[in-house]
């Protein structure tokens, strides 16, 4: 809540009851909660009229992570068996899937309570259990979106802690070339063992890890490993094609910084070129552009104009969302991290719309979501010869 309200100006009670349920799941029983906390911390300030919510008036800072206030705040407060418990199960499951009844000795709790807040993070969407080698392995959707039961079947044949070594390895160097791992047996300066290094390549070859590539001039195709993409809860489907963009704009400064064709144009500072993209919206002529660079044309990041010869500059396309690929970029080489993806961008129009907008978005993703009627073969050629007479 505090991540999509933050910049805003005054919101409807009424808009961001529905806003709150259709986006972010909180439903109208609990927003007032919600909200309580929010005020205490001085995110917001609530205009009542007696007992009832009337206006939000948003003050979270502009700068600062929303995350501070709320550690602070927790670490002030006594949370319940079950709040501990539900946040405990979430924490061991970020990193890596797990067997249940490790961790569930692993956490030592009672076997009624462990039950309750599985129930609990699974009824929400944040967990899922899985059945594989014959255990239940739970892993959460909100950190891995691809190719779970390739995940679950690793955790269960044994591998979940070189696993979280592996993706913990990764996430501190996004965006590093395989061919480089596999020759050094390292990254970027920690080594990896032989059989963590088969890990990544099955994470790979399974589609767990989905790493961007960039074809050479001798034809041969270098991968760029990243960490699993979020799940739904965590990137949209508009989040989700930023989140693409950033990756390639990391793989090719890392193409530059790591696989140098020829030596003089090494990229010796990959935030250095992003930030120049950024602010520049161009990045230097070199006679490597053209391949380097070719991923982020046809992701419609920018594009290459030749200056002369073989030599292409790259130019952006100036847009926001390109804009927040960069930043996003910048963030993965920095921190490893996301930066914004977590914000949906249709939830914050709809925060400073009215409620007759809200209700036609809700509306409208209720209808996408119903079953479509299959038309018959002489309505689907009408409807066909329809479309062709309008072209």
């Amino acid at each position: 809540m505090a991540l999509h309200i933050k910049g805003l100006g005054a919101i409807e009670y009424g808009v961001l009851r529905q806003v709150s349920d259709h986006f972010f799941d909180i439903p109208a029983v609990a927003l007032p909660q919600v909200l309580d906390v929010l005020e205490e911390i001085e995110y917001l300030t609530l205009i009542k009229s007696g007992k009832s919510i009337k206006t939000i008036i948003p003050s979270v800072p502009h700068f600062d992570s929303v995350y501070v206030k709320i550690d602070e705040y927790l670490s002030n407060e006594t949370l319940t068996e079950h709040e501990q418990l539900a946040i405990a199960i979430l924490g061991e499951l970020t990193n890596k899937p797990e067997k249940r009844d490790t961790l569930f000795g692993r956490l030592g709790a009672e076997k009624k309570l462990f039950k309750r807040c599985e129930n609990i993070v699974s009824e929400s969407g944040l967990v899922l259990s899985k059945r594989a080698r014959g255990q239940d392995i739970l892993v959460s959707p909100i950190y891995f979106a691809d190719n779970l039961d390739a995940l679950v079947d690793m955790a269960a044949a044994g591998g979940a802690t070189r696993v979280e070594r592996v993706l913990k390895l990764i996430g501190q160097s996004q965006g590093w070339p395989l061919s480089v791992i596999e020759k050094r047996g390292e990254v970027d300066g920690t080594k990896i063992s032989s059989e963590e290094l088969n890990i990544l390549k099955s994470l790979v070859a399974d589609g767990v890890l989905k790493p961007p590539s960039i074809n050479r001039p001798n034809s041969t195709s270098e991968l760029f490993v990243f960490t699993p993409r979020p799940g739904n809860k965590r990137l949209n489907a508009g989040n989700r094609e930023v989140y693409e963009r950033a990756m390639g704009l990391v793989a090719a400064v890392r193409k530059g910084q790591l696989l140098p064709e020829p030596e003089q144009y090494r990229i010796r500072s990959p935030t250095a070129i992003l930030s120049a993209l950024r602010d520049k919206k161009y990045i230097g002529t070199n006679s490597e552009a053209s391949h380097q660079y070719r991923n982020l044309v046809s992701l419609r990041v920018g594009k290459l104009v030749n200056t002369s010869g073989d030599r292409f500059q790259l130019q952006l396309i100036d847009t926001p969302e390109n804009l927040r690929a960069i930043d996003e970029a910048l963030s993965l080489v920095r921190t490893g991290q996301m930066s914004q993806s977590s914000v949906d961008d249709g939830a914050r129009i709809a925060l400073s719309q009215d409620e007759t907008y809200v209700q036609s978005v809700v509306s409208s993703s209720k209808f996408r979501a119903s079953e479509k009627l299959a038309l018959k073969p002489d309505e689907q050629q009408e409807v066909d010869q329809l479309l062709l007479d309008l072209k």
